[in-house]
């Protein structure tokens, strides 16, 4: 049985953790990825349910990505998180627009707490389940890497 998978794309593991505990309660795999090529590879092998990526230093590249993840998985969902210093609102609203283009579901500005990100990843995670008819039997149970 598949469980219902979050990919996160990022640097340090921060966005990882925020959500961590939550993926553990409804027994939810969190899988990791610090290399675009290994996040395009988790699309390919895995279809995760939902798709976080963290924009940060390389924007380019990380747009590039977003772009090449809209391409190969339209259907998985992607919240993309600004870590960008942005100067005004203007940059931010031409940021959004872009990321939204490029194939983005929503976008997350500072500030970021951990309860708004996890109500967002915890909706859309239960919207993608329903949505795809994901078995959820191992839901509730504790997480476990074990194969």
């Amino acid at each position: 049985m598949r469980l219902p998978q979050v990919v996160v794309y990022e640097s340090d593991g921060w966005l990882a953790t925020q959500v961590a505990d939550v993926a553990k309660e409804h027994g939810w795999l969190v899988r990791e990825a610090r290399q675009a090529e290994a996040c395009l590879n988790f699309l390919h092998e895995s279809r995760p349910s939902l798709l976080l990526l963290k924009l940060e230093r390389k924007l380019v590249d990380e747009l590039a990505l977003l772009a090449a993840i809209k391409e190969k998985a339209p259907d998985c969902p992607v919240v993309v998180f600004s870590f960008v210093k942005l100067e005004n609102a203007q940059q931010r609203s031409n940021l959004a627009g872009l990321a939204y283009d490029l194939g983005a579901r929503y976008i997350m500005f500072p500030p970021r707490v951990r309860n708004v990100i996890e109500e967002v990843v915890v909706g859309l995670m239960e919207a993608t389940i329903q949505r795809c008819h994901i078995p959820t039997g191992a839901a509730h149970r504790p997480y476990s890497n074990a194969p």
